[in-house]
């Protein structure tokens, strides 16, 4: 059992050293990456720079001999000089005590210890004696009650690479039951190296650190490792063991709390620049070192800012089946504006503390001059990039993308494109259409602290289509490219694709004024519109046929609204007796419904999948970048009480107010105005509105739909370009009529703050509303008084 400690011990030492020196593991895999021409040397170069001293006639040094109380021992080592850089002390530790005084969470801990320990120093002119030294340390064996301890330290040669160390020690220590884990600690001013413990108790699984298991706990400051190694376990208190070497590493910093490094983390730790090269299609992308800010602003000083900038990339591109190529060129945009040089560190400073992009924004480029790229030699000084980024947004810098024909040397194209500016190969180059021509597709990748981004599913990316007739890569949404396929696919332009799916869409929530025999009426919401048709009553009528007549359901009998003075009971109708029949439509429920948007004890309202969705508020512009149907709708509390236009004098009079808008605001832009009013099951009536704007350029639907009940209301707008279905109507009046009220105050609410959030609020009688003709006038009218040109 004491040769096989004795094996893991020697074992541990002589892969720190070989790591150290720079000597390649024999199962080492060669990274699939060039580095920058200071690390590509020969094995003999390298050796020589990392032990410059084995040139030299080997110097004696004096073995020393000393002791302290073990209470002193960290405070003594951390302060011991060393007569070499290659240092090493065996510490015998008798009578050992310890015991945790305080453990002030922003101060150093405080420990009682008992013991003596007796020091020999050994000092070395290289790591090959080291290794010697150590290995023979290892095999003696230790007097029963004793602790022994390795003290060591070394520094790390100008080309050895804290990520080189970590995979040395990773691939001879990292197991499942005690994995290896490197942390940044004190601010980022160390890396510390330790094999954690895991343990189960209790059916949970714990992890554990200093343990007397593990072989590893290493500390790199400044460029020098310093660990300290227990030797023998003589007892089975891990907890009192753990206070010797808190003691002693806290003096070096606060290592007690750190980041989890990845070896992304810990590859800029100590490198400038990586250039990465990949195969199928062919493509090359080149980083550099940039800086988080985040992490600069929480007090880093370095390890856990650095990422990998990317600033350049190139493809080779096989665009058809027939071989021909393009070349790609992506760099990094340095406009002027953008670049401040910094008077102490000489940093670019790069900030855009507000480009948190949705989706990749592209803007041509034709005819401007491209910028060379950075320039980060070292005679230029010190230059890194730092950048400003958020967690969790998609974040997107700014690239010059040149477009070259490989077989003519013809530049095709060149425009502006963003990408993200921390995973490489964010592109791909599939045939999105099915025209035979490769296209773009531009991944949008979620920038995390401390972790390399990965994209995700709440962004959608970006496309870029290649045009056979203009010969370049033209941008595309989602929705476009679905249209271009099915253009393709059906042997339609584009255009015509377009008209035919507009006039075939599916239009989910048209309601039906009749329902089938085997319908379920818990999938439908009723309407029981204004409009009354006068019957008079036949011989052999009774309400339930009368019903079946106009409904298709006997069961609506108790809809039909009889005169006052007509007789109480409902199975006797006398001929030629008049009964209403009011008019009454369906909506079909969502049947893929997943809830919609719900506030707990407060309401619910629905959101079908395939529009665009936006918080109501005092925006309700109208995007023409983005899906065509855009529904903006929050539920707020309800400042007017439950149906005020139940009467027929009130919704009469909020009809003129709206005519007078739409003629005083928007002079003779708006036409189809029209006016909707129902009645509910569950006691609300439901109201809205609806209208064509013209631009002078385009013809703007607009539609809104509200309902109000005790406690709160919701207001639903919906706004597209007009299209020739009635989609958007039919929508957003299911969503308005699907609002529940369950009586909680939503926290949110008209006149809450005393300010009017509703666009036009003031230009009207009902301010609780959005007047759209005043959000349709700021859009369209203002700009054009300002002498702008009109979004289009």
């Amino acid at each position: 059992m004491k040769k096989d400690l004795y094996r893991i011990i020697r074992i541990a030492v002589l892969s720190l050293l070989l790591t150290a020196c720079g000597a390649p593991s024999e199962n080492a895999e060669k990274p699939h990456r060039v580095e920058n021409e200071g690390d590509m040397q020969s094995t003999e170069s390298k050796e020589d720079q990392s032990d410059p001293e084995t040139k030299e006639e080997p110097r004696e040094w004096p073995v020393e001999h000393d002791s302290c109380m073990v209470q002193e021992l960290g405070g003594y080592l951390y302060e011991h000089t060393s007569a070499s850089p290659y240092a090493g002390a065996e510490i015998t530790v008798t009578d050992y005590q310890g015991e945790r005084l305080s453990d002030g969470w922003d101060e150093p801990a405080i420990f009682q210890f008992a013991g003596e320990a007796d020091i020999t120093w050994r000092y070395y002119n290289s790591l090959a004696e080291m290794e010697t030294a150590f290995d023979e340390a290892a095999k003696q064996e230790t007097e029963d009650g004793l602790l022994r301890f390795l003290y060591y330290t070394f520094p790390l040669a100008e080309n050895d690479h804290v990520l080189d160390l970590y995979q040395s020690l990773k691939r001879e220590f990292d197991t499942n039951g005690h994995p290896l884990r490197v942390w940044g600690v004190d601010r980022g001013k160390m890396v510390q190296f330790i094999q954690e413990t895991l343990k189960e108790e209790d059916g949970y699984e714990y992890g554990y650190l200093q343990n007397r298991n593990s072989k590893i706990n290493l500390f790199l400051k400044d460029r020098t490792a310093f660990g300290l190694t227990l030797l023998n376990m003589p007892m089975d208190d891990d907890e009192t063991l753990e206070y010797v070497f808190e003691d002693f590493f806290q003096r070096y910093g606060e290592y007690s709390s750190g980041w989890g490094l990845d070896e992304e983390n810990l590859y800029w730790i100590d490198h400038e620049e990586r250039l990465t090269e990949m195969e199928d299609p062919k493509r090359s992308f080149r980083e550099v070192r940039g800086i988080d800010e985040n992490w600069l602003s929480a007090g880093d000083e370095g390890i856990m800012s650095y990422f990998g900038l990317l600033m350049e990339a190139d493809y080779e591109l096989p665009l058809t089946e027939d071989g021909r190529m393009l070349s790609l060129h992506f760099l990094l945009s340095e406009d002027d504006e953008e670049v401040v040089e910094s008077v102490d560190d000489y940093l670019y400073d790069f900030r855009k503390e507000n480009i948190i992009s949705a989706a990749a924004s592209l803007t041509e480029r034709d005819g401007e001059t491209f910028t060379d790229e950075m320039d980060t030699s070292e005679e230029e000084g010190k230059k890194e990039l730092r950048y400003y980024l958020l967690n969790g947004f998609c974040m997107d810098e700014p690239f010059d993308m040149t477009v070259t024909d490989l077989e003519t040397g013809k530049v095709l194209q060149e425009r502006r494109v963003s990408l993200s500016i921390e995973l490489p190969d964010t592109i791909t180059y599939p045939d999105l259409n099915g025209d035979g021509y490769a296209d773009m597709r531009v991944g949008a990748p979620a920038h995390a602290s401390g972790a390399k981004p990965v994209e995700e599913d709440y962004t959608s990316p970006t496309y870029l289509l290649w045009n056979p007739q203009t010969e370049q890569f033209e941008r595309k949404t989602e929705k476009e490219v679905l249209n271009s396929k099915r253009a393709v696919a059906n042997g339609l332009t584009e255009e015509e694709q377009e008209e035919k799916s507009k006039r075939e869409r599916s239009d989910t929530f048209a309601p039906v004024q009749k329902l089938s025999e085997w319908a379920d009426q818990e999938d439908y919401i009723k309407l029981i519109g204004e409009k009354m048709t006068e019957y008079e009553v036949q011989k052999g009528d009774c309400l339930w046929r009368i019903s079946e007549r106009f409904y298709g359901s006997g069961y609506e009998w108790m809809s039909i609204i009889r005169a006052e003075d007509a007789p109480k009971d409902p199975d006797y109708l006398p001929v030629g007796e008049t009964v209403l029949i009011p008019e009454i439509s369906y909506i079909p429920k969502d049947p893929l419904s997943r809830g919609g948007l719900r506030s707990e004890g407060s309401f619910q309202i629905e959101q079908p999948y395939g529009f665009s969705y936006y918080f109501l508020d005092d925006d309700v512009t109208y995007a023409f970048w983005e899906e065509e149907n855009q529904i903006h709708s929050l539920p707020v509390t309800n400042p007017v009480g439950k149906n005020p236009f139940h009467e027929p004098e009130d919704w009469e009079a909020f009809q003129a107010e709206a005519k007078r808008c739409s003629e005083e605001l928007c002079a003779e832009r708006v036409s189809n105005l029209a006016f909707e009013k129902y009645h509910m099951e569950d006691g609300c009536d439901l109201y809205g509105y609806s209208f064509v704007y013209d631009t002078g350029e385009e013809i703007v639907e607009y539609v809104d739909f509200f309902k109000f009940d005790n406690v709160n209301m919701s207001e639903v707008i919906g706004v597209r370009k007009q299209e020739p279905n009635t989609v958007l109507l039919n929508t957003v009046r299911y969503v308005a009529a699907s609002f529940t009220d369950y009586g909680g105050k939503p926290g949110m609410g008209w006149s809450d703050d005393g300010t009017i959030p509703n666009v036009g609020a003031d230009l009207w009688d009902y301010p609780y509303l959005h007047n759209l003709f005043e959000a349709a006038r700021e859009q369209f009218e203002a700009s054009d008084d300002d002498g702008e040109e009109s979004v289009s």
